[in-house]
């Protein structure tokens, strides 16, 4: 349209300027001939202007034409960055699902180790029990085993006593021993048949089997006695022959011999 209008004026002003130079070539010479001559060069002036205003006329037509097509390739070009923008935000979500799978494997993948663990540990308990169970078939049947049980107990409840037996025995004061010249105790009775005399003490008094006592009766000598056996409270001791004159009585005193 713009062009249009510049071609229009400029075929007016080719117009008026052949008419202008007609106007003052015939003021100044008044020759006709000029004037035809101005005429004619108007004519052409303007057959001239007409044929660029014709090529503007077409140059305005190219450049529209051009404008249409940029608009068309803009318009495209707005399609393709829209599409583009959209591909672009569909990449970043296919983005962002990669990453959440990725951690979601990551995870699943150390469950998996975390199981393989325990599998292993499951295969060497396992393994363990089957040791276990082949020691305990190789103890023999059930009856055996309570036999052997009930054996192990008593063991056990024997060795348990004879600990408590020897701790209250530590305990127990140790009898004092009898010392040289001492009176332990008396004669408690003599059985004359057998040849042995009781004596009123015993390993808690400290006599002990091996010790020779001398047997007096008012105060003199009537023997010695040899301990055969020491019970806690009383003793079996036998005569001395050699050195016994008379059968022992009941109430005989006893002292340790040196």
């Amino acid at each position: 349209y713009f062009m249009g209008k510049v071609t229009k004026i400029m075929l007016i002003l080719n117009i008026l300027a052949g008419g202008a130079g007609i106007f003052f070539g015939m003021g100044i010479k008044g020759d006709l001939k000029t004037a035809e001559e101005a005429k004619s060069a108007a004519e052409a002036a303007a057959q001239s202007a007409k044929g660029g205003t014709s090529k503007l006329e077409s140059d305005n037509q190219k450049l529209s034409n051009d404008i249409q097509t940029l608009k068309g390739q803009f318009a495209k070009a707005t399609n393709d960055l829209g599409a583009a923008q959209a591909t672009l935000a569909s990449l970043q979500g296919g983005q962002g699902q990669m990453a959440a799978d990725l951690q979601q494997a990551q995870q699943d993948n150390a469950k998996l180790q975390s199981d393989l663990v325990a599998a292993q540990s499951l295969a060497n308990q396992t393994q363990k029990l089957k040791g276990d169970i082949a020691a305990y078939e190789a103890l023999g049947t059930t009856q055996e085993i309570r036999a052997r049980l009930s054996k192990l107990d008593k063991i056990e409840a024997d060795a348990a006593a004879k600990k408590k037996k020897a701790q209250d025995a530590a305990k127990k004061p140790k009898p004092n021993t009898p010392q040289p010249g001492a009176e332990v105790g008396s004669v408690a009775s003599f059985d004359p048949k057998f040849g042995f005399a009781v004596l009123n003490r015993g390993a808690s008094h400290g006599i002990k089997v091996g010790d020779v006592f001398r047997v007096t009766r008012n105060g003199q000598l009537v023997g010695k006695v040899t301990v055969q056996k020491a019970d806690p409270t009383t003793a079996i001791a036998n005569p001395i022959k050699q050195f016994t004159r008379e059968p022992l009585k009941a109430g005989d005193k006893i002292v340790k011999d040196s």
